[in-house]
């Protein structure tokens, strides 16, 4: 069975980023295949405190969702970020996300969980404005969190001119057939 973890970096859960994440999940459309979503906002969560305890113990001492969706990464076949740009960066829940996974990164001498096998990442950025370089800084935000957890990124899509659902809808049906066609793809794996 595969599994597929995918991340709405928006607080919109039926916004643009939420819509693309289930394009994809109607692509799949497998049954052998096991798909979890999170919504940033939904994640009871802390920031991190820059204690850097985790690089002593191996784990993060504060005890909130971070640890399981990160084990639920970890155990994945692919992992898809999807993520508006705020002031041409991840949104803060995202970024929340990613420092407190410090103790499950590579930077971590002490980390106590690390993937048994290859993960894919797929990262999508979306933006109200026209300039694609702020969709590249988002998409190198969600590569590099992709990196440290040893996840190879294998696809990345900017999507610009989006500032609502129906932009997205009306104006990027060949990005939406990209995303659909993703899923396709990975509900056929064997």
């Amino acid at each position: 069975m595969l599994n597929v973890t995918c991340i709405v970096g928006s607080s919109h859960t039926n916004g643009s980023c939420a819509y693309l994440v289930d394009a994809l999940i109607k692509g799949i459309n497998n049954s052998a295949v096991a798909v979890r979503k999170y919504f940033v906002n939904e994640i009871k969560m802390n920031y991190c405190f820059g204690c850097k305890k985790c690089y002593v113990n191996g784990e993060c001492l504060q005890n909130d969702e971070v640890k399981n969706i990160v084990l639920d990464i970890l155990s994945s076949d692919y992992v898809v970020i999807v993520s508006p740009s705020w002031w041409a960066d991840v949104p803060a829940q995202l970024k929340t996300l990613f420092d407190r996974t410090t103790p499950y990164g590579d930077t971590n001498p002490q980390c106590k969980y690390k993937a048994k096998k290859p993960i894919k990442g797929i990262a999508i950025a979306v933006r109200a404005g026209v300039r694609e370089a702020e969709n590249e800084l988002i998409l190198n935000s969600i590569q590099h969190y992709f990196g440290h957890l040893g996840i190879e990124t294998v696809e990345r899509i900017s999507i610009t001119e989006t500032d609502t659902l129906n932009d997205l809808v009306e104006n990027h049906k060949k990005e939406i057939q990209r995303v659909f066609e993703l899923g396709k793809y990975i509900g056929e794996l064997k």
